[in-house]
């Protein structure tokens, strides 16, 4: 069972958010700065290994303020970080089939991160 833990020093994008109203060139630009993000930081780790066939994916966010936040926003605006993982040849692909959601969860902090923890099943 292999394990891959990335540590993003950011929750994701406001822009990402389903209730976000913003220009579509601004939300696409996010879109491509997180996948990329996520990518990078997975493709280090990873180096060439075969992706994992069947896996579980769980965000862990850690929040810095106690401003009220919408939980099912954040995990949404997480897709493309999903994307990325799937861009660095980390997991095979993210259908129901390949990819399953594991534990989500926030947590007060010191400091804003996300945490992205996938698990070979």
């Amino acid at each position: 069972m292999r394990i891959l833990v990335i540590k993003l020093d950011h929750l994701p994008y406001t822009e990402l958010s389903p209730n976000s109203r913003l220009h579509w060139a601004i939300k696409a630009r996010a879109i491509k700065a997180s996948r990329e993000e996520a990518g990078w930081l997975a493709k280090a780790q990873w180096k060439d290994q075969k992706p994992m066939m069947k896996a579980r994916i769980s965000y862990e966010f850690l929040i810095k303020n106690r401003r009220k936040r919408d939980a099912d926003n954040l995990l949404a605006a997480c897709k493309p970080f999903t994307d990325g993982l799937i861009d660095a040849g980390v997991i095979f692909y993210d259908d129901i089939e390949h990819l399953e959601t594991g534990l989500n969860r926030t947590i007060f902090d010191t400091k804003d991160e996300t945490v992205i923890t996938i698990v070979e099943l």
